[in-house]
């Protein structure tokens, strides 16, 4: 009919926005006293630098910088460590940074922003970026992060993670098994392995698989329906908070005692364990990734920047940001690491 467009109604359709999600609310307990000064205060590792230059969590925004603008950047923090990540972000939006009243696992950190993009956004995509990696060749995983939140990924019904090739049996990691034949490039999970024991870690790596680094892209719609049918009514309330909460920055009441009344979720043993048919993968090449969770991974990341003559010169670290490196002895063996009380 004459002045009716003939253009299909698809093509009217926007393109879904990227949001990158980082999270940055974890505790470092595992490093236990590898952390701690003389004084007794524990700095959190993602607010530590490794070696005088950007802390883990500045490295982590960075790379979603490489992804996406600053405005759709949303780190997840927490009340109790205030006084690390205020002033690195006192020129952001306040509510690009979402701050958790206390720690409740992953799956709770996870949630709760997603919750936050889509009261605006409801037909977003995120990549979610932990903020305790280091990696020595950035442009090698930054390659893989374009590719898993291309289009073509982000419109699949499946959640797509970066599998990172062990060297090792590490019981502190996911694995992710693929099936056998499935070729190269992006595949499907046949199997996710939270954490499992030395033996099995390594017969999985010997059957293919390869760590979970904990990044991974996809539709909030897909990634919220991950989660258990226990978490409904959490999910529920968590929305009705998030509906009236003016300002992210201040962990509401309602939020408090929510967050005090349920039980922490792991997002990884809880929600992508238990859904590997809608997981697939890509293998980054090896590009000196390292998740510095544990005194022994961390003793190993600085043993290799240590042993290496430094291609550049960093910048001076910011004000609240401590260096990981001259918290240890200078000799680094196993994962005997003797603090020397370096936070200020």
């Amino acid at each position: 009919m004459p002045g009716r467009s003939s253009a299909p109604h698809s093509m009217s359709r926007q393109p879904r926005q990227l949001w990158a999600v980082i999270l940055a609310g974890g505790d470092g307990r595992r490093l236990g006293s590898s952390t701690t000064n003389a004084e007794g205060v524990s700095t959190p590792k993602q607010y530590r630098s490794l070696n005088g230059g950007p802390s883990l969590l500045q490295l982590s925004l960075e790379r979603a910088l490489g992804l996406v603008p600053r405005e759709r950047i949303m780190p997840v923090v927490t009340e109790t460590h205030r006084r690390w990540w205020e002033p690195q972000f006192l020129s952001w939006r306040r509510s690009t940074v979402v701050v958790q009243p206390s720690n409740r696992g992953t799956g709770l950190g996870m949630l709760l922003p997603l919750l936050v993009i889509a009261k605006s956004d409801p037909e977003a995509c995120i990549i979610c970026i932990p903020s305790d990696h280091y990696v020595e060749h950035e442009d090698v995983l930054a390659e893989f992060l374009r590719q898993a939140t291309s289009p073509e990924a982000l419109d699949s019904s499946k959640l797509t993670l970066l599998g990172m090739s062990p060297n090792a049996p590490d019981s502190g990691f996911g694995y992710l098994s693929p099936y056998p034949n499935s070729g190269l490039g992006m595949r499907p999970v046949h199997c996710f392995v939270q954490k499992p024991d030395r033996a099995t870690a390594a017969e999985l790596i010997r059957a293919g698989s390869v760590w979970s680094s904990g990044i991974f892209a996809g539709r909030i719609s897909e990634i919220v329906a991950l989660y258990p049918r226990t978490a409904h009514e959490l999910i529920l309330h968590l929305k009705a908070v998030v509906k009236y909460w003016p300002n992210p920055r201040e962990p509401s009441a309602e939020l408090a005692s929510l967050y005090d009344r349920h039980a922490p979720i792991d997002f990884s043993r809880d929600a992508l364990q238990t859904h590997p048919s809608r997981l697939q993968f890509l293998r980054v090449p090896p590009c000196g990734w390292s998740d510095v969770s544990t005194p022994a991974r961390l003793a190993t990341t600085l043993w290799s920047l240590r042993s290496r003559t430094p291609h550049s010169v960093v910048s001076p670290p910011p004000a609240r940001t401590f260096d990981l490196a001259t918290a240890f002895e200078g000799n680094l063996v196993g994962t005997q690491l003797a603090s020397k009380g370096s936070v200020g």
